[in-house]
Formats: C-alpha cells, sequence, structure tokens
C-alpha cells in the first residue's frame, strides 16, 4: 500500500490505546483480581469504558476518510 504517513492516524491510535489500557486496569483493580486498596467504582469503570469507546469511534472514523474507505452520503 503506497498510503502516506498521518499523524492524526497515529496520535488517534496512541489516544485510543490510552484509554484502552486506563479501561483495562480500571476492571482489573475492580474485578477484585489482586489486594488493592483502591477499587473503581461501577459507575466510574462504565465512565472510563465509554471513553475508550470514543476514542475507538474517533479512530475508525478518521481512519475511514484517511484510507478513502467512508462514502459520500450526500450523494
Amino acid at each position: 500500500m503506497g498510503r502516506e504517513y498521518c499523524r492524526t492516524c497515529e496520535a488517534l491510535k496512541e489516544f485510543y490505546w490510552l484509554k484502552l489500557n486506563r479501561f483495562l486496569l480500571a476492571a482489573r483493580s475492580s474485578s477484585g483480581w489482586g489486594q488493592r486498596r483502591y477499587r473503581v467504582g461501577d459507575d466510574e469503570l462504565q465512565a472510563i469504558k465509554d471513553e475508550s469507546l470514543v476514542a475507538l469511534r474517533e479512530l475508525m472514523r478518521h481512519a475511514k476518510a484517511c484510507y478513502g474507505l467512508a462514502r459520500d452520503e450526500a450523494a
């Protein structure tokens, strides 16, 4: 593939991985696996999960446009 480097793609990928890792750590701490003093509540865990999903949606939206996969809905 002859696609050029896209800084926005790379930044969105990095942002998504940060949000995903935060969610995974929060899920692990809330599951009771390991004895940690701080546990994430269900509401906070859901908010962190939603943040990671928003980051993924933004990455996918940009990637579709960047790779030319997005269709013109006005046509």
